[in-house]
């Protein structure tokens, strides 16, 4: 009588690791195409950018952009761009981090503190690469540095991001909320920096493109860590 509950115990537990295989190849496989897009895309709009190829679209934008200013919104703007910067996305990154580790997730948090790490080393090093100038005003006159791409891009994309997909895994969010991080948060600093005169908007995709790449190798880190947390569990129970 007990033969067919020993022999069924063993396909479940078989059947939910192929199960559980399926999901983490999934993962690798979003995670490693969501990557590679945002790689081609940087590679294209920085080929452009190089070879003075966005100059017609850029001008044509920022025509219409400085054409359509509204005062209450150009203070809103200026808002969303002192809270959206390097300096306070590397803070929510911090902050996150903190919070994972408190609650028994140190592995996890370290993947939170890869990407402001490896979104300021990307565009310093790539400004440097393109030596853009910006566009010219009081925008030029006051950030003093080069313009491609965007910092303030970047880092809200790695950041917000990656944030937004951990937070979402480690099921401290929900989808909806998640998808405001990493999409509409990023989407409104960018169009800041666009509003406000101190970036072209090829600036903006460019760093909206190397930031997605970040969270992209963040998100592949993220995914070692579990595997492998996830090893020494069974291990550990064997």
């Amino acid at each position: 009588m007990q033969l067919p509950e020993q022999t069924a115990e063993p396909a479940e537990q078989g059947a939910a690791r192929i199960s559980g295989r399926d999901h983490i190849l999934r993962n690798w496989v979003a995670v490693v195409g969501l990557g590679v897009i945002a790689l081609l895309a940087f590679a294209k709009l920085g080929e452009d950018v190089f070879e003075h190829e966005t100059t017609v679209f850029d001008s044509t934008v920022r025509a219409w952009t400085l054409a359509h200013r509204w005062p209450p919104l150009t203070s809103f703007f200026q808002v969303v761009t002192t809270v959206g910067s390097v300096t306070p996305m590397v803070c929510y990154a911090v902050v996150g981090a903190l919070l994972l580790w408190y609650r028994g997730r140190p592995f996890v948090a370290s993947t939170i503190l890869v990407a402001p790490a490896a979104a300021v080393a990307a565009y310093l090093i790539l400004k440097n690469m393109f030596a853009r100038s910006r566009p010219s005003g009081l925008g030029n006159i006051l950030e003093g540095t080069y313009s491609f791409p965007s910092a303030h891009a970047t880092s809200s994309a790695a950041i917000c991001c990656t944030l937004a997909y951990v937070f979402w895994r480690e099921r401290l969010v929900n989808g909806g909320t998640a998808f405001l991080i990493a999409i509409f948060i990023p989407v409104l600093v960018g169009a800041s920096r666009v509003y406000l005169d101190v970036h072209w908007t090829t600036d903006i995709l460019g760093g909206w493109s190397a930031g997605v790449l970040v969270a992209a190798l963040s998100a592949a880190l993220y995914h070692s860590n579990r595997h492998l947390q996830s090893r020494r569990s069974r291990e550990g129970i064997e």
